[in-house]
């Protein structure tokens, strides 16, 4: 009884193993890309959260300019009069801007 054992032979395991080598080259350059989009959208989104609880945090504050430390961030407060019984309260930070008009 002479029987035929089904196998790979070792040139289609190299073969293989060369196509599955080339497309992960193609692949992870993107793919560290993706992760390096992820960081920053996290790092913005936080840096937007603390500016929230800055501009709540200021909201009963007197006309002025300040810097709050909020979540490792420096962010900036201008309080200005808007009309004589609203003010406007304008927190930034690099690219972004919260403006809020409240009754003194």
């Amino acid at each position: 009884m002479n029987k035929k054992l089904k196998a790979f032979t070792l040139v289609e395991v190299i073969i293989g193993l060369f196509l599955i080598s080339v497309i992960a080259m193609y692949l992870l350059p993107s793919l560290y890309s993706v992760y390096n989009d992820s960081d920053k959208i996290k790092s913005d989104s936080r840096l937007i959260f603390a500016m929230q609880e800055v501009l709540e945090l200021y909201k009963e504050n007197d006309e002025g300019t300040y810097i709050e430390n909020c979540n490792g961030f420096d962010i900036n407060v201008e309080i200005s009069e808007y009309n004589y019984k609203l003010k406007h309260i304008k927190v930034y930070k690099n690219k972004y801007v919260l403006d809020l008009v409240v009754e003194k």
